[in-house]
């Protein structure tokens, strides 16, 4: 289908999705705090349903998105493995009030910084799952003996988040290490350990032949995981931390046919966008085949579909039927709500960042122009 006046290459989040999909988390797992992760996709901010009742920022840039968007700064909690002095007081200055700390020296910058600004604040402290993130359950039992008694500083509870794609294998081994190190730390600090951030990384599916397959194999995973994290709401409070779970389904990528041409046997689509724009986890070299929309008609034909950059690695999918295809026509690559407007490189041969509208009771709004990144590599 040709729309001459469609804007592309473009992103498109449906609210009324995201929306959904927050609720069926609730509904699934009532009994907690969910926060949203802003890194997954910011454009969504000014759109979080009441169900969500916190918002991680992991940078100063996601400060800044914050305090513009002017959310409440109680309901931030910021985090990140790097923290400097200003970014803290930043933050205190604009009246947050949840820290998280992933190292002995974090906790000492943010404890100096609170110090010196002199407010109430509560501190979760990362507990690390193998990787450069948070710390060691000895170095969260030394910190814990170092606040006591310390006046503006809470130790509110701990934070852990093990990694993306998670199933129901990985929850539950989350679970019993974040059991086995609350005992442990209970019992060297006396400490009552009562408050969990936990960020169980359930994996969004995009690889199936449908939307409607996607989604059930992602309510299937939220049917397997929640009484284990229901469980888990029984023995602390709890905080649920996801992106991509909750964005992943309302993201559709619109990308423009430039080109068609066979070269040695191959049928090739040339686009108006690239893999500098769409990106999702699990893809390698386009191996795998997202959810596709296109409205042709006419014999089918495969197609491998190339994006606008110099590069051979330049491929968005391999070897795909599709339908009548011409120039002109609108490809929408759908389930990238989350990360690929944020994570792609959009720098790259300086081609522009695509435009951002927001879908909501069926009117689109843009919410950013497409961008000229030449001005940016120069």
């Amino acid at each position: 289908m040709t729309v001459p006046h469609m804007h592309t290459p473009s992103y498109v989040f449906d609210i009324g999705e995201f929306r959904r999909r927050i609720a069926a988390v609730k509904s699934a797992i009532p009994d907690v705090q969910l926060v949203y992760s802003i890194k997954a996709n910011p454009f969504l901010i000014d759109y979080l349903p009441d169900e969500t009742e916190g918002i991680e920022a992991c940078s100063p840039g996601e400060l800044a998105i914050c305090i513009r968007h002017k959310v409440r700064p109680e309901s931030i909690i910021y985090s990140g493995v790097m923290k400097e002095t200003e970014d803290v007081e930043e933050a205190l200055e604009y009246g947050v009030t949840t820290f998280t700390a992933e190292s002995r020296s974090q906790y000492e910058l943010i404890r100096k910084s609170n110090e010196r600004h002199g407010s109430d604040i509560d501190l979760l402290l990362r507990l690390s799952s193998g990787n450069q993130f948070g710390m060691s359950a000895e170095d969260i039992i030394s910190v814990i003996l170092d606040a006591k008694g310390r006046s503006g500083l809470r130790i509110k509870g701990l934070h852990y988040y093990s990694g993306t794609a998670g199933r129901e294998a990985k929850v539950e081994a989350d679970i019993k290490k974040l059991d086995k190190a609350v005992e442990e730390i209970r019992d060297k600090t006396g400490s009552d350990i009562d408050f969990l951030e936990y960020g169980p990384g359930m994996a969004a599916e995009c690889f199936l032949s449908s939307d409607a397959d996607c989604e059930k194999k992602d309510m299937d995973l939220l049917d397997a995981v929640a009484p284990m994290i229901r469980k888990l709401g029984e023995r602390y409070t709890l905080g649920i931390e996801m992106g991509r779970f909750f964005a992943t389904s309302c993201g559709t990528y619109r990308t423009c046919v430039k080109d068609i041409k066979t070269t040695d046997g191959v049928n090739y689509l040339i686009v108006d966008g690239g893999t500098h724009h769409l990106k999702y986890h699990g893809q390698n070299m386009a191996m795998k085949l997202p959810v596709l929309l296109h409205e042709g008609a006419g014999e089918p034909a495969e197609y491998t579909i190339c994006g606008s950059l110099c590069t051979t690695a330049d491929v968005l999918v391999r070897n795909t039927a599709l339908n009548g295809v011409k120039t002109g026509d609108i490809l929408r690559f759908r389930r990238c709500g989350a990360y690929s407007v944020t994570e792609s490189p959009v720098l790259f041969l300086s081609r522009k960042m695509p435009a951002v509208y927001v879908l909501l009771d069926s009117d689109e709004k843009m919410l950013r122009d497409a961008v000229d990144t030449g001005e940016l590599n120069s």
